[in-house]
């Protein structure tokens, strides 16, 4: 949460700073967390996300976007209650992250005096922090199979007392009237997030690269359109 307030502190200054045709936004959305190990049966669950954006412009029709975010990823992980249990029950998880993003953005479409807009865009976005913690506190003596994984395990990050960074790459697209933006965008896994998995070994291979969407509504402060 520091690195968060950190940042975006730099993204504000950095507005604070900036040209006239520059922009400053906030947005909120929801997200879905795609979880592709090779060791873990997942399902995704319905998220949130929240963050500020600036922008620089390239030409009238394309900008770059910098954004800063905060998300909270759900996903439910196949598990039973013991080693000796028969019954398997889907334990819920959730995953707090920071993400810096640089996306380019290009307007294909322009409508009402140039008042509606339709583009396109895509870009890498960093991904800080490896930590999936139980929403259930009284299942953390569960077992998330097929290898009897005790939770405490999926905390990569805090088990291993580091932050983890994982890269990914984005695009989509996004409608703009004004002021008011909705975007949608999918982000592809470069980097496995499970590289450093605390039960990794040479005898036992844990790889995956995961995936997410996101759909988003930005407002941009200011009139420069």
């Amino acid at each position: 949460m520091k690195k968060f307030i950190f940042l975006s502190l730099m993204l504000i200054g950095y507005y604070g700073y900036s040209q006239e045709d520059e922009r400053f936004g906030v947005f909120l959305g929801l997200n879905q967390y795609y979880a592709k190990s090779n060791f873990l049966s997942s399902r995704s669950n319905m998220g949130y996300t929240a963050g500020a954006v600036a922008t620089l412009p390239i030409s009238s029709y394309s900008e770059i976007l910098v954004e800063i975010s905060l998300a909270r990823f759900k996903s439910e992980f196949l598990g039973r209650e013991s080693i000796e249990s028969v019954e398997k029950e889907w334990i819920k998880m959730h995953m707090d992250r920071i993400n810096l993003a640089v996306i380019y953005d290009y307007d294909v479409l322009h409508f009402f005096d140039e008042d509606l807009a339709i583009g396109i865009n895509a870009g890498p976005s960093l991904a800080f922090i490896q930590d999936w913690r139980l929403d259930d506190q009284s299942k953390e003596v569960y077992l998330i199979e097929p290898y009897s994984i005790e939770p405490q395990y999926m905390m990569t990050d805090a088990y291993n007392e580091k932050v983890s960074l994982n890269i990914y790459v984005e695009f989509g697209m996004s409608v703009r009237y004004r002021n008011l933006e909705g975007s949608l965008r999918y982000y592809k896994g470069i980097t496995s997030p499970y590289r450093n998995f605390p039960l990794s070994s040479s005898m036992l291979e844990l790889k995956g690269k995961d995936d997410y969407s996101t759909f988003t509504v930005t407002y941009y402060f200011g009139n420069n359109f």
